[in-house]
């Protein structure tokens, strides 16, 4: 019997973690017969691997562990999906959680579907499990319904997506290995296959932020910033590929999450990381974006602070680019004006 849901547990060095989260996997049988969960142990030197194979004794049909090299993050993504059985995939990342009853209710909810993409709520939260941000998509939905039902401007994070499995094969869905801020791919590429969408309005995953070491902790992301750009690149690339073979809503949405992603490699840049990085990198990935991915490049030119303050700074920043100060100047002028006309 094919599995309805696989879910990917990428780990590495999680011991202190991964009981909480193996345990939120842990539902009644009949649903437990449908699920598969693959903790791939990304070469950790700690506990994990021990702490994994105690769920593959105890459920040996539900759980399986996969002892491999450290490859990073992506290189995980892309063996579950290799490996995986079920209708749909779904990433839980071994320091988050799962809403124990949501998850539950999220299974017969995926029985009932053939979307191409399930949407479900997520809490983000702190080291104490206390809910520090609610996230709700609010999205009145009732069954599957289009792309085109989903506002384009919605910001589905990883947390929030699970895909049918099929479709990323279709692609040959392959994740970038060796880098981190690679689950940018996982919430861009495989949107260019989803047509029909279904919306499970509970929250399902549980996400810990503030984690010390955390890729998102703003010291490691400035540190790790050049490779924020690969991902963005990566995005760039798949888009030029495709973009004559989508239909208007999903181009329309990877238009938008694009638009996303380049302003928070030129922002981030703007505003935190000037004097920390230098600036031929960032000119480097902007004449590549020119002469590689001439549509990100023309999006991107007509680019703007916020619909109140419409200063192109990436424009702007192409005017000055050997010397980007009066570039930086004026997007932090901007970028606080508008954050007080909210």
């Amino acid at each position: 019997m094919q599995k309805l849901l696989t879910i990917v547990v990428p780990t590495y060095n999680m011991q202190d973690y991964l009981h909480r989260c193996l345990d939120s996997l842990v539902v009644s049988e009949p649903l437990m017969e449908q699920l598969e969960v693959l903790v791939v142990n990304d070469g950790s030197k700690d506990n994990s691997s021990a702490i994994a194979h105690e769920y593959q004794d105890k459920y040996p049909d539900t759980f399986r562990v996969i002892d491999k090299e450290n490859g990073n993050y992506g290189s995980c993504i892309n063996r579950g999906l290799d490996e995986a059985q079920g209708k749909y995939i779904k990433v839980l990342d071994a320091d988050d959680w799962f809403d124990n009853e949501n998850f539950a209710g999220f299974l017969a909810f995926a029985s009932s579907s053939n979307a191409d993409l399930l949407i479900s709520d997520f809490d983000q939260m702190d080291e104490n499990g206390k809910v520090i941000n609610h996230i709700s998509y609010g999205l009145k939905l009732d069954g599957d319904k289009t792309l085109n039902a989903i506002p384009k401007n919605k910001l589905f994070l990883m947390h929030a997506v699970a895909y049918k499995t099929e479709n990323l094969r279709k692609i040959g869905y392959h994740q970038t290995e060796g880098i981190s801020y690679t689950d940018q791919e996982w919430i861009f590429l495989p949107m260019s296959t989803v047509e029909v969408v279904s919306y499970y309005n509970k929250v399902v995953y549980k996400y810990l932020v503030g984690r010390q070491g955390q890729t998102m902790d703003p010291s490691v992301f400035i540190k790790h910033f050049d490779q924020e750009m690969q991902g963005a690149e990566v995005m760039m690339r798949h888009f030029e590929r495709i973009k004559d073979d989508v239909n208007k809503e999903q181009k329309d949405y990877l238009v938008w999450r694009l638009k996303f992603r380049i302003n928070l490699v030129f922002s981030q840049f703007l505003v935190k990381s000037y004097k920390l990085m230098d600036i031929d990198r960032l000119v480097d990935f902007d004449n590549s974006m020119k002469t590689e991915f001439p549509t990100s490049y023309l999006i991107s030119d007509k680019m703007y602070v916020s619909k109140r303050i419409p200063y192109k700074f990436i424009k702007a920043f192409r005017r000055f680019h050997s010397d980007c100060y009066p570039s930086i100047v004026l997007y932090r002028w901007y970028a606080s004006l508008a954050q007080k006309l909210r």
